[in-house]
């Protein structure tokens, strides 16, 4: 079962009327947007790296690339495709709870309520707050509250906000000939530092693909608890 999007649309417009509507939409356009966008960058990365291996490392090791001025020149330029496309992917999923946040906040219609936020002050955090002010929001407030703080989400939004402010956690290729993986090359973010925490290297793919598939999972839950509320005022 998924998120009925237009049945969002639909109880906004019924409850709040269209100027309502109009300030709901952008935000439920953009949640499918993001996921959308996450996905391309994602497929593209992975599709540069798995070229770039089947052309240049069935017959060679990373060592003789390295070595070798042109090919070295070649594989920073592969790398950094790779790189742009996996920072990309980063930030929309971070993006996601920031922007259903938005989604809850105007569907519920706190904009028009005594306690409206300044619109820099809506994220996750304050809406959170404002849900858990209301005991029959309570379910509400968990999914979103875990969408932002569960899972692997808090190692991914220290990627995106490093790469935001201070500098890109830079993407390597490493080669690895044990039995230990079922691929030889895999596109690894390394350890990081961020605000005193340290975060460990990960395989990106694998990080990405459960993360993402981690906070889809719960915007559709997210949606459904939404709907459910709407349908009932």
């Amino acid at each position: 079962m998924g998120w009925d999007v237009k049945q969002t649309r639909e109880h906004v417009r019924r409850i709040y009327g269209a100027d309502q509507l109009a300030l709901v939409r952008p935000c439920l356009r953009s949640l499918a947007d993001r996921q959308i966008y996450a996905q391309i960058h994602f497929r593209d990365a992975r599709a540069k790296a798995e070229s770039y291996v089947q052309t240049h490392l069935q017959q060679s090791s990373l060592l003789e690339i390295v070595a070798d001025e042109q090919a070295w020149d070649d594989f920073n330029i592969v790398i950094r495709e790779i790189g742009a496309h996996l920072t990309a992917c980063v930030q929309s999923i971070h993006a996601i709870p920031d922007i259903l946040a938005h989604a809850v906040y105007y569907s519920l219609a706190y904009n028009l309520s005594p306690t409206f936020l300044n619109p820099r002050s809506i994220t996750v955090g304050s809406v959170v707050k404002l849900l858990r002010a209301n005991q029959g929001l309570a379910e509400l407030a968990d999914l979103l509250e875990e969408l932002a703080r569960g899972g692997a989400f808090p190692h991914l939004s220290a990627l995106a906000n490093l790469a935001k402010h201070r500098s890109i956690v830079f993407p390597a290729l490493e080669e690895d000939s044990s039995a230990a993986r079922d691929n030889t090359h895999s596109v690894v973010f390394p350890e990081f530092q961020r605000e005193g925490s340290t975060y460990p290297k990960v395989f990106a793919e694998e990080f990405l693909a459960l993360e993402h598939h981690r906070c889809s999972k719960l915007l559709v839950e997210s949606g459904i608890t939404l709907n459910a509320l709407l349908q009932q005022r």
